[in-house]
């Protein structure tokens, strides 16, 4: 047995990993992709990756997003014929070695979409608890022109592109937190990045000229990804929400009306919307600490 404990991985290493994930896919229809890169990593001098070889071939890999020094998560893979030999219970604790001096304040997470039994069989003997889940859903929008109008309420929004500057950055900080309570540091750097991402358009909803919600839209090949959608919270439960959604169509260019978005099974409120107009689930992730 040999373990190799790195920030980065090489081709030859890639590639064992990749064959890897091709052997557990094959196996079972596991949807997760693991980060192949430490990019992001709130400290570069943290190994983020754990493999563990016999006879040369790998057969068990961890590893780990850690975004900053108070939360991360964890992937692992085994091949399926190397399952129940304690290969990725020891990787997970050359992991927590490495963490020792954040462990104690890092919220670090392990991530599986709920399609292996092996793994939430791993997860119950090292005593993982369920916390939550994410999921991925997504809709076709017919373009309509103009507003959005809840037929229930008969409430209409107007939406305004909003351009970049530092006005409306602390504009649309000011929005964001008072939605979605980041704080105020998290929700400027969220904005800025939404500012600066390609492609990426912020968008403010307004009812009777005052701001109601905000959201963000990025294309892709072949749709349009919506994120930092929200409400003001003195004005949720009006019908607001679903006006909005239906407002969004206008906003969306041609060859792009596939929307997609990620909800948190934490967020009733927005998870229940989503469902409710349509929107379908094309995968989730489970969360255990």
């Amino acid at each position: 047995m040999k373990i190799q404990i790195l920030n980065h991985l090489n081709e030859k290493q890639l590639k064992k990993v990749r064959t890897l994930l091709d052997a557990c896919r094959d196996y079972e229809p596991v949807t997760l992709t693991p980060p192949l890169t430490a990019e992001g990593c709130f400290d570069s001098a943290l190994p983020c990756f754990y493999l563990l070889y016999e006879d040369n071939e790998l057969v068990s890999f961890l590893s780990l997003f850690l975004p900053d020094r108070y939360y991360g998560e964890a992937m692992g893979f085994t091949h399926p014929m190397a399952r129940q030999r304690g290969y990725f219970k020891r990787l997970w604790n050359e992991a927590l070695i490495k963490l020792e001096d954040y462990i104690e304040d890092m919220e670090l997470l392990f991530v599986t979409d709920g399609n292996s039994g092996d793994a939430l069989a791993a997860l119950e003997t090292m005593e993982g608890e369920y916390q939550y889940s994410e999921y991925i859903l997504e809709k076709e929008m017919a373009p309509e022109p103009g507003t959005g109008t809840d037929g229930d309420n008969r409430t209409t929004l107007s939406l305004r592109q909003i351009r970049p500057s530092d006005q409306t950055l602390k504009q649309c900080a000011e929005i964001h937190e008072t939605i979605f309570c980041d704080g105020r540091s998290a929700s400027e750097g969220f904005v800025r990045e939404m500012f600066d991402t390609p492609l990426t358009g912020t968008y403010l909803a307004y009812a009777q000229d005052r701001p109601v919600g905000i959201f963000h839209l990025t294309e892709w090949e072949s749709g349009t990804y919506l994120s930092g959608f929200g409400i003001l919270p003195r004005l949720q439960g009006q019908g607001l929400g679903t006006a909005l959604l239906y407002a969004i169509p206008s906003c969306l260019k041609p060859g792009h009306t596939l929307l997609s978005l990620q909800v948190g099974s934490l967020n009733e409120a927005a998870f229940g919307l989503y469902k409710k107009e349509g929107f379908r689930e094309v995968s989730h992730r489970d969360y255990y600490y």
